[in-house]
């Protein structure tokens, strides 16, 4: 007999522990989701429960722009230049290179670069400058007056350790013409309008806070 309710005892004991295991577990059919792992942490666990392949999950991560772009293209350029300046913004630094561009050629004309030396690097100031003297020299005068910028557009750029450059082909509507010092013009188009098509390169360094653009080369 007390065999007996021991084995009665017992058979309680395993149906109460059964009772309480399949409350803290539950059941799960086939095509329930499955419960999160107490063992696997949860970054492997949402591996696991993506796709079943981590490998692949790795493989449809998106790249970063600039290196699935040609490095050589405009795209490539821009998106290097975006990543060396984050806020680098295209169509803003567009309209400030117009206002350098009118700047630059008006101060030319008149022969005084002071106002403009913060846009221009060492070089091409010198060589500004150097045209200026001449003219000067020989008692020339220019004659320029810009009546409208018609594009403005990027044709390349580049990033290049912490200096980044864009080139940018400007096409303007110009009066232009050289008069000697009778007042006699020597060349350009005397007071008529022609387009006029520059290509100038800026540049500027990433690293520098509130650094401003500069021209480092002009080309026709």
């Amino acid at each position: 007999m007390n065999i007996d309710m021991e084995i009665v005892f017992f058979a309680l004991l395993a149906v109460v522990l059964l009772g309480r295991l399949w409350f803290m577990l539950g059941t799960r059919s086939d095509g329930e989701t499955q419960r999160p792992s107490v063992v696997v942490s949860p970054l492997e666990q949402n591996k696991n429960t993506a796709s079943g392949n981590p490998a692949e999950e790795r493989s449809i991560a998106p790249k970063p722009l600039a290196a699935v772009l040609p490095p050589n293209s405009l795209a490539g350029g821009l998106a290097q230049v975006k990543i060396a300046i984050p806020d680098f913004d295209e169509k803003a630094f567009l309209r400030e290179s117009r206002d350098i561009f009118s700047a630059v050629v008006m101060a030319y004309a008149d022969g005084n670069l002071s106002a403009v030396s913060n846009f221009l690097s060492p070089e091409v100031r010198a060589s500004f400058q150097k045209a200026v003297d001449a003219r000067m020299a020989s008692g020339q005068i220019a004659r320029v007056r810009i009546v409208s910028i018609v594009d403005a557009d990027a044709v390349s750029a580049k990033a290049e350790g912490s200096n980044v450059f864009v080139s940018v082909r400007f096409s303007s509507i110009q009066d232009t013409a050289m008069e000697d010092a009778t007042g006699n013009v020597i060349s350009g188009t005397d007071r008529k309008k022609e387009e006029v098509t520059d290509i100038w390169t800026f540049s500027r360094d990433a690293n520098a806070q509130g650094a401003s653009w500069e021209v480092v080369e002009t080309k026709v």
